[in-house]
């Protein structure tokens, strides 16, 4: 093992070292550009569905499915589909009158078609605010409904209210939709252990099920699970920390076998004593688009309360723990604060939502404004999501970044093989976020993660940095050719002496950074950090910033994740081959690789 010894002043009161388990890069084939490397465990032998163990062997999955129909088909133009234009229900395009309603009315047309329609936002800006308490501005529940401006530099819609706690400005949701985890109709037993990646699923009786139907595969974090995994703080909790959620579709039965035949692998170990099953899904959204516009919110006026936890209400049980746990002043919990109003608010949230996408739509700064606000807390949302691209997006300069999520421009929760590709993230607490057990086969491409730790009010700055796998074992997801400038990207264990239970602990298994640039990081030695349970994988690096991070600041947690991950070529990402594993592994499974 090689042990590089770093103790950057943020680990000033803790003996960190920066320890990395790496293996020096082999050309392994003839075949690859001379002067070029191949990981060990990605070559022209690499298989999608190999016969190994995600408990013991090291794996990379088979992460081409990510975005809008797994790549299989593009995203649609709808170049023939009707058209409904906002300002013919009396949109205001000077930004001058509230064009809220006009807008509303045009989706809610839209949604009454029951066919793929376009709603058109003509050039200029448009003003729009919540029209009651407590509530989006503007909502789409039904499928097949594309929100289309003139351009980023060309459509802007101005939200012009900063109480906007707990809310999106475009919310995306079926009208009572259920959560992934409530069980629909028969559930079924998995009947064997399924300790690798497969789309052949064993299960109990499969005379209720349909080709052609949407599934949940489902596995809890049962005492067993805790105890394979070494995290006895989650015990007790259970129930808070979610479940594994993988939503597929049956492509086919084996009635006689009463095997489902599944469209896309399965991301992790599925055993008997996880209490494995499957059971329908019904509600899903489809076929939603949001491009080609700008989004930008009016700053809160406060100069003050912009602290960390700033954003709990007044006179709350919780508050109230808060400044018992934090030794704050008494008066804390009976003071209302400017982050309160906007705390853990959104630009856009997508729910339930699949086979959708967001395409060229970037944060802005109104003239309104006179700071660099241009987003109060938080950028895009995807929670219970599968397949959604969203692309060539920049999310950017909250007003907000404390603690309870607050300052994330991009944020998985939940969310299967959805892909975030050329999307920026900029002078923001955290770019990127992937939380819950329910997130996996998620792959970040090309994207940017631009001076993380910042928020625009207070000190300008917050305790919170970098992006991250944030909580509750987010595992299998790629970052490929994803570039840290001041920043890093992470998928480690986030225990923390002070906090309340169930801590986030444990946040990845399987994970791949590939080819990971780090151009610059004043605040750590690293791109990229990596503690993964089971194994995880850091393969390529390059730039000013390129070493990498494989142990944690307390040492009695080191047993969660053992072994060490899998490290190669550090500084060597240049010549790494293939460059992409995401595009490679696509065209692998679409027949388009090149002789």
């Amino acid at each position: 093992m090689a042990s590089l010894s770093i103790l950057p002043a943020c680990f000033k009161d803790k003996s960190a070292q920066i320890d990395m388990q790496t293996t020096q890069p082999k050309n392994v084939s003839s075949s690859i550009p001379e002067g070029h490397w191949q990981s060990e465990l990605y070559s022209e032998n690499w298989e999608p569905f190999p016969s190994l163990s995600f408990e013991s062997d090291r794996i990379i999955q088979d992460f081409s499915y990510a975005g809008y129909a797994s790549g299989e088909q593009p995203i649609p133009s709808l170049a023939e589909a009707p058209v409904i234009n906002v300002t013919e229900f009396g949109a205001d395009p000077t930004g001058e009158a509230d064009s809220t309603k006009a807008i509303q009315d045009a989706i809610n047309r839209a949604a009454s078609l029951r066919q793929p329609v376009v709603v058109y936002m003509p050039e200029g800006t448009y003003r729009i605010s919540p029209q009651r308490a407590k509530a989006p501005v503007l909502i789409i529940r039904k499928s097949n409904i594309v929100l289309r401006g003139a351009g980023v530099d060309k459509t802007r819609l101005f939200n012009d209210s900063y109480e906007m706690r707990g809310q999106s400005i475009i919310h995306i949701a079926a009208p009572g939709a259920a959560s992934w985890s409530n069980e629909e109709g028969a559930v079924v037993p998995i009947v064997q252990d399924l300790p690798n990646p497969t789309i052949e699923i064993p299960i109990a009786d499969s005379t209720q099920f349909q080709v052609g139907e949407d599934i949940i595969i489902r596995a809890d974090p049962t005492v067993e699970w805790i105890e394979d995994h070494h995290e006895t703080d989650w015990l007790g909790y259970e129930e808070k920390i979610g479940s594994m959620l993988y939503l597929r579709r049956i492509k086919a039965i084996d009635r006689e076998q009463n095997v489902l035949t599944i469209d896309i692998p399965t991301r992790y170990m599925l055993k008997q004593s996880y209490n494995a099953r499957v059971y329908p899904k019904t509600g899903i959204l489809r076929e939603i688009g949001l491009e080609d516009f700008s989004i930008g919110n009016r700053e809160h006026p406060g100069k003050d309360g912009w602290e960390n936890l700033d954003f709990a209400t007044p006179n709350s049980e919780y508050t109230k723990r808060l400044a018992e746990g934090y030794n704050l002043p008494a008066d804390f919990a009976e003071k209302r604060k400017s982050a309160a109003d906007v705390h853990f608010s959104y630009a856009i949230t997508m729910v339930g939502v699949a086979d959708s996408w967001i395409r060229n739509v970037q944060a802005y700064h109104p003239d309104e404004n006179g700071t660099d606000v241009q987003l109060l807390s938080n950028g895009i949302r995807l929670k219970e999501c599968q397949r959604i691209s969203v692309i060539n997006c920049i999310m950017r300069y909250p007003q907000y970044g404390g603690g309870g999520g607050n300052g994330y421009m991009f944020r998985l929760d939940n969310c299967n093989e959805c892909l975030l590709e050329n999307c920026t993230a900029a002078f923001a607490r955290h770019g990127y976020s992937i939380s819950g057990m329910a997130s996996s086969g998620n792959v970040l491409y090309r994207c940017q993660d631009i001076e993380t730790g910042h928020q625009v009010s207070g000190s300008g700055h917050t305790q919170g940095k970098g992006s991250d796998h944030h909580m509750y074992f987010s595992h299998s997801n790629l970052f490929d050719n994803c570039v840290a400038e001041n920043s890093w990207f992470e998928a480690r264990d986030r225990y923390y002496e002070r906090m309340s239970k169930p801590k986030h602990n444990t946040t990845s298994a399987h994970t791949v950074f590939w080819n990971s640039e780090g151009r610059s990081n004043r605040d750590r030695p690293y791109a990229v950090w990596s503690m993964q349970a089971k194994y995880g994988y850091v393969i390529g690096t390059k730039g000013a910033a390129s070493d990498v991070r494989t142990n944690g600041d307390y040492p009695e947690r080191a047993k969660v994740s053992d072994p060490v991950d899998h490290v190669e070529g550090i500084g060597q990402g240049s010549e790494l081959y293939p460059v992409s594993l995401f595009q490679d592994q696509r065209a692998r499974r679409l027949g388009t690789l090149a002789p």
